[in-house]
Formats: structure tokens, sequence, C-alpha cells
């Protein structure tokens, strides 16, 4: 649950939300969001994704963003900001990890699992995603 803080303080309500919308924007400008998580670090955003992902996809064309907290299902629950987003690269994937499951504890523990494991057999990783406000 957001704190006082979070609630006055629209950056503080993104890094502090359960769920994040992430918005990316197709070529054409239209804008696409999908609820996510995402653990603060350093004043940024890191998120899991299926490197296969829609959201892939359009952030390897454009790295325009916006974050808004909200609810599972990607209802917003505050403020939409301006946001860049890139695609992190895999020797950056171990930071995002731990971000992911000091936040989200031991919901978070099995997909980490799962990646480490794909690892070991040469499968293929989830993709990491870094999201700075512009704001």
């Amino acid at each position: 649950m957001p704190n006082q803080r979070s609630a006055s303080d629209p950056r503080s309500a993104v890094f502090a939300a359960q769920y994040v919308a992430l918005t990316t924007y197709r070529r054409d400008g239209r804008a696409v969001t999908t609820p996510v998580w995402a653990a603060e670090r350093n004043g940024r955003l890191y998120i899991f994704s299926n490197p296969a992902a829609g959201k892939m996809k359009r952030l390897r064309n454009s790295p325009r963003a916006a974050v808004a907290p909200c609810t599972w299902n990607g209802t917003p629950t505050g403020a939409e900001l301006p946001a860049t987003a890139r695609i992190l690269a895999a020797a950056e994937l171990s930071a995002m990890w731990g971000s992911l499951v000091k936040k989200y504890g031991l919901l978070a523990l099995p997909f980490r699992l799962y990646d480490l494991a794909r690892g070991l057999l040469r499968m293929q990783v989830s993709a990491g995603i870094e999201v700075s406000l512009t704001l």
C-alpha cells in the first residue's frame, strides 16, 4: 500500500506500487499499456519481460515510455509520468533480478530460479527493461 508521502508525490507512488502500468508506443504513435512488476533502484525502475513480448519490440523501435501506479489488471491508481526506457544488456540482468527479488520476495523467486535454470541449459532467458522517469 502506498504511504502518505507516495500519495502526494507521483514519483514515490510509482516506485512504491505493487504493479506499474508501463506504456510503450507503436511506430504509428498509438500507446499500449501493460501492467508489470517493477522495482526501484537508484531512481530507476527495473522490469523483467519475455524477450519476444510486444513491449520489447516497441522499445527496440523507440525508447519513449510512460509509467503509472496501477492495479493488477492495469487500472491506473495515480498519475502517469513520462519516461524513457531501454533494454538491459545480459550483464545487467543479475542486478535487475536482485531488485525484483528484494521487493517481491518469494513471489519473484520462482521467476528468478526459472531464469537461472534456462541460462544453465543455454536457453533464452528473460529480458530486462530499465525505465528512467523524465519528469
